[in-house]
């Protein structure tokens, strides 16, 4: 089995620069428009919904885009690149709110930015691994430069000790710098092979094709439920350190710091088991030990960081099988779904991971913070125990149900490399 050569490392790069924005775009924007800016909290969760349902449209159709095979997959990644880069600079480079939807509309474009880099980028790493266990390191990875993008994020306040607002900007251009070079490697040293122009232009036998496909419906079931379990933490991540363990922004980041090192350390150790057994059982083995060390959260009071430290480092070694998983399981359902109904469709299939991520955002951001806001819940003050009972709910209890019935329908879902070995063997001789 060879190891990882030059390619990888040059594809998985980029990874690192889109991955940086993440943690101040899906963490530190809202707290810093409810408590910087005065936003309204019902305002700002209407605006992140509205993002996410108009961002999710974009997800589907830019997958049959990259499919049609009309423009080029690196020239759509340069395009997204430009349009997020722009965006990002609009969110954060600022000192009041110029107009009313100016949340709504840069919001939206960053999305889009996103979505046109990210499936044609996921679709190039299908095309260039075959192979049932080198799909899971591939995407291990790519994971990592992201996980090693978020991890710079959060060590950066750890030794300038700067503010969120202060630290976004310098995120930023970080983001801006490395995605120049992480793109240029892709373009001059990625060697991608090109779609077919014009493929796939009977668009109603697609649809009656991928609703045929049962395995595929099955892991977007599961994808979707623990996406929903990953987000809902992650949006109310600033208000729980804030508001029911009495910590501020250095506490923050502190917590983000270590649950991140330790996802990156969890990451050769869920590869490696998966090599050993098959990929589904794996991941559903990392949810269960999720859910476990989370029950935790629910002992944790006023001034308990440091048991939350402890707490977030055991259940970020979990983290890293629910990065590399998805890609991973979803090449698989490429294959499958080429062999039995002809059509390669990776764009459209890989698009479906982007788009249930940002469904369960947009469906969550709406349920928390509406709920938060009809709560009597105000931004920099002491908040009411009906409020705090809510974000214990949708911090912990919430997904640790919905992992242990995400892990409870993987244990179920078929998926082995010998199976895997055949259908390829079909499809490639």
């Amino acid at each position: 089995m060879r190891k990882f050569n030059g390619r990888d490392l040059l594809y998985a790069f980029p990874a690192f620069a889109f991955a940086i924005p993440t943690f101040p775009v899906m963490i530190i924007l809202p707290a810093l428009y409810a408590e910087k800016f005065g936003y309204d909290i019902i305002k700002i969760g209407i605006s992140l919904f509205l993002a996410k349902i108009i961002d999710t449209i974009s997800d589907p159709f830019m997958g049959w885009i990259n499919d049609k095979g009309l423009i080029s997959r690196k020239c759509w990644i340069i395009l997204g690149a430009i349009i997020s880069g722009f965006a990002l600079k609009k969110l954060f480079f600022i000192d009041s709110i110029p107009y009313e939807n100016y949340l709504l509309i840069w919001i939206s474009l960053l999305y889009l930015g996103w979505t046109i880099f990210q499936i044609p980028y996921l679709s190039i790493g299908y095309d260039l691994e075959k192979n049932y266990f080198l799909r899971t390191k591939i995407s291990a990875f790519r994971e990592f430069f992201v996980l090693l993008g978020l991890f710079l994020s959060l060590g950066l306040p750890m030794f300038l000790r700067i503010n969120n607002a202060e630290l976004s900007k310098y995120l930023v251009y970080i983001a801006i710098i490395t995605g120049i070079v992480g793109i240029s490697f892709i373009c001059f040293f990625i060697v991608v092979p090109l779609k077919k122009k014009g493929g796939n232009s009977i668009i109603f036998s697609t649809l009656k094709n991928l609703k045929r496909n049962l395995s595929l419906i099955k892991i977007m079931t599961i994808f979707f439920i623990n996406s929903l379990a990953n987000v809902l933490p992650m949006i109310l991540f600033a208000f729980f350190v804030t508001y029911i363990l009495g910590g501020d922004d250095f506490e923050r980041q502190k917590v983000l710091f270590f649950y991140f090192l330790f996802a990156i350390l969890g990451l050769p150790f869920w590869a490696l088991l998966s090599k050993k057994i098959n990929k589904n059982f794996t991941w559903a083995a990392s949810l269960f030990f999720s859910s476990f060390f989370f029950l935790f959260v629910l002992l944790l009071s006023e001034g308990d960081i440091f048991f939350f430290i402890l707490v977030s480092c055991l259940t970020g070694f979990c983290l890293g099988a629910d990065l590399i998983f998805p890609p991973s399981i979803q090449a698989d359902i490429t294959d499958l779904h080429k062999f039995k109904f002809k059509e390669d469709i990776s764009g459209l299939l890989f698009s479906f991971i982007t788009f249930i991520n940002k469904i369960t955002f947009a469906i969550a951001s709406l349920f928390v913070f509406v709920i938060l806001g009809t709560l009597g819940f105000e931004a920099n003050q002491e908040i009411n125990n009906e409020s705090k009972n809510f974000i214990f709910f949708c911090y912990a209890i919430l997904p640790i149900t919905l992992k242990l019935i995400s892990g409870y329908y993987l244990l179920n879902f078929k998926s082995s490399q010998s199976e895997q070995l055949k259908i390829q063997k079909k499809i490639y001789g």
